[in-house]
């Protein structure tokens, strides 16, 4: 029942992809690009200058259902933990929440006046980074943005190199992008915008070369609290298994700060419970190559392996849902362990979801509120047009979701109103 079901939650997300496709327009390949780093022609939906839609531009209230304002509050008593030099900025900056940021309909309608262009350049195309490309694009047909294209570069820098190159000839004012680039690389990669004039936003990253605020290239950087989400989850971890666990920690290989800062988080906070024990390859460290595999998107070998060679672990962390935690699942299931291996991620999706509710190996899974992500990249970038980017470093929240969780509002309030949770999943 549980591989059958997971099936339909597979078809339900390709479609969704296929749909929302549709939705923005026409997939094109401009030369040097290839279909891997794939570049989507958008369809706009302007408002006319003059009207204000609250339902984009005004901050959401978190629901009741997922916590309110006591996840928030949660958030604050646990303290700030994720500097922006950490993500690779040349010196701290005042941190905002998601909440804090805020268009006046005067503030719209001279951004709107302006008929200004934006194209948007995402590392993937998983549940999570198209709730961002929603929200953006929601908060950009508000302000009468015209986002021409929304590219992928595929967790490769030099795709990320290939399809801004590919481009910049459409003359756009407004860059977002971000993700799984490396700082030392992007100051690099980023200049050839930065000489064009082009505004930028950054999700998840920065560069020491590119200041961040209304005077600088980068105008905001959107992020969550990657570390904090990482001590959420060891708490959340503990919560689950009270009476203790053997932990497998297995983790994809790379040098992405936000990637690192969360795991980091994770160990740092299982210290404070020695019954969770941690099985690793070495030390228990995400710069460790010895106890990670390299392919995110096909950890089953790795996994195997690691699950021969420690038969006591009894709880595997994956360094997030789509791929690294199904492939992970995939292995539990090819070894016949699903009775005795459960998996703890992050990035909810819908997979995630139907696993919760029906048994499946993942039995906890962080989830961020990545559509108010998406959107507040689009409104800083909008407000700095107007000499208003007064939000250098934005912060969106973070929340365990468990089997007994409200699954349709997580998904909800995760993935913004354009996205669906899968009936399979949610239903």
């Amino acid at each position: 029942m549980e591989r059958t079901g997971r099936k339909h939650v597979n078809f339900a997300l390709r479609a969704f992809r296929s749909i929302l496709l549709v939705v923005l327009g026409t997939t094109i390949l401009p030369a040097g690009v290839s279909a891997q780093n794939s570049i989507v022609a958008v369809d706009p939906n302007l408002a006319p200058c003059g009207t204000y839609n609250a339902a984009a531009l005004d901050p959401r209230p978190v629901p009741s259902a997922i916590g309110g304002p006591a996840m928030i509050e949660a958030l604050l008593q646990q303290g700030f933990h994720t500097p922006a030099t950490m993500l690779g900025a040349p010196k701290d900056v005042p941190v905002s929440w998601y909440d804090q940021v805020r268009v006046t309909p005067e503030d719209a309608k001279r951004i709107c006046d302006q008929h200004l262009t934006a194209v948007y350049i995402d590392w993937a195309s998983a549940p999570y980074n198209l709730a961002m490309n929603s929200g953006a694009k929601m908060v950009f047909d508000a302000l009468g943005i015209r986002l021409l294209r929304i590219g992928n570069y595929a967790f490769n820098p030099n795709g990320l190199s290939g399809v801004l190159a590919a481009m910049l000839p459409l003359r756009p004012n407004i860059l977002l992008t971000g993700g799984v680039a490396n700082p030392a690389q992007l100051g690099a990669i980023l200049k050839p915008a930065v000489d064009q004039g082009i505004v930028i936003s950054l999700w998840a990253v920065a560069s020491p070369k590119l200041e961040i605020g209304q005077n600088g290239p980068i105008k905001s950087l959107v992020s969550y609290d990657f570390y904090g989400l990482g001590l959420q989850l060891a708490d959340a971890v503990h919560q689950q298994y009270p009476n203790g666990a053997e932990l497998g920690y297995i983790h994809w290989i790379n040098d992405s700060p936000p990637v690192q800062a969360r795991e980091h988080g994770f160990l740092d906070g299982l210290k404070k419970y020695p019954n969770i024990k941690i099985v690793t390859n070495g030390e228990p460290d995400p710069s460790n190559p010895a106890s990670g595999f390299t392919n995110y998107s096909s950890p089953q070998a790795f996994t195997t392996a690691f699950l021969t060679q420690h038969p006591n672990v009894n709880l595997l962390f994956a360094p997030w849902e789509d791929p690294p935690a199904l492939g992970e699942a995939a292995a539990i299931r090819a070894l016949h362990l699903e009775d005795k291996i459960k998996i703890v991620t992050m990035d909810l999706g819908g997979d995630g979801i139907y696993q919760l509710r029906h048994n499946g190996p993942i039995v906890l899974d962080m989830a961020q509120d990545v559509y108010d992500a998406g959107r507040v990249m689009a409104l800083t970038a909008a407000l700095s047009s107007i000499g208003k980017s007064n939000y250098q470093y934005v912060l969106v929240p973070t929340f365990p979701v468990f089997s007994n969780s409200d699954m349709s509002a997580a998904w909800d309030f995760m993935h913004g109103p354009e996205m669906k949770c899968p009936d399979t999943a949610c239903q």
